[in-house]
């Protein structure tokens, strides 16, 4: 069984790409945590996620925690948190996940039912925390070759799903 892969939200202001990245999630059968302000699928932000989400809504699971804290106390064990973002501490995706082979060799450590994997995405302007980026098992970029420095967090989060998807594939971890 491959490990379940998480996709982390936090402090997300735009419901629109919340939606999008909902519907990247049911394509690839990934779970979602919402934190903070992030929007939620219920209220009155429902219609504008909905909008992109185009009934992902209905289909992907969610939970919605405050505080990252929170949520990283309640998946600690046997769970791999990657931060994406760049940062001087950050590793090229592709020569982690690729060259270097890292996410292999940690699956390799543990059973890999009781494995998960969770994609740790940021505010669109600020990015992730600098306190909450210490606590990740890894902090990944997608390599930039233009003038800008980052991509709309849903075109990044669709980008670095597929990459540790296909990762798992050709390791023989997924379907």
């Amino acid at each position: 069984m491959p490990p379940k892969i998480y996709i982390v939200l936090n402090n997300i202001r735009s419901a629109w790409n919340v939606g999008a990245i909902m519907r990247t999630c049911d394509a690839l059968e990934m779970k979602m945590i919402l934190i903070g302000y992030t929007p939620k699928p219920i209220g009155s932000n429902l219609k504008l996620i909905t909008k992109t989400a185009i009934g992902a809504e209905n289909t992907v699971p969610w939970e919605h925690y405050d505080h990252y804290q929170s949520a990283l106390q309640r998946y600690s064990k046997n769970c791999y948190h990657y931060g994406i973002e760049i940062d001087v501490t950050s590793v090229d995706i592709v020569d982690y996940l690729f060259n270097q082979r890292k996410l292999h060799q940690l699956l390799n450590q543990n059973p890999i039912e009781k494995s998960s994997i969770f994609l740790w995405l940021g505010n669109e302007i600020h990015g992730l925390e600098q306190d909450l980026m210490s606590q990740m098992t890894a902090n990944l970029h997608l390599y930039m070759q233009g003038t800008k420095e980052s991509l709309n967090v849903s075109n990044c989060m669709t980008a670095v799903s597929y990459l540790f998807n296909t990762a798992l594939r050709l390791d023989g971890d997924s379907n």
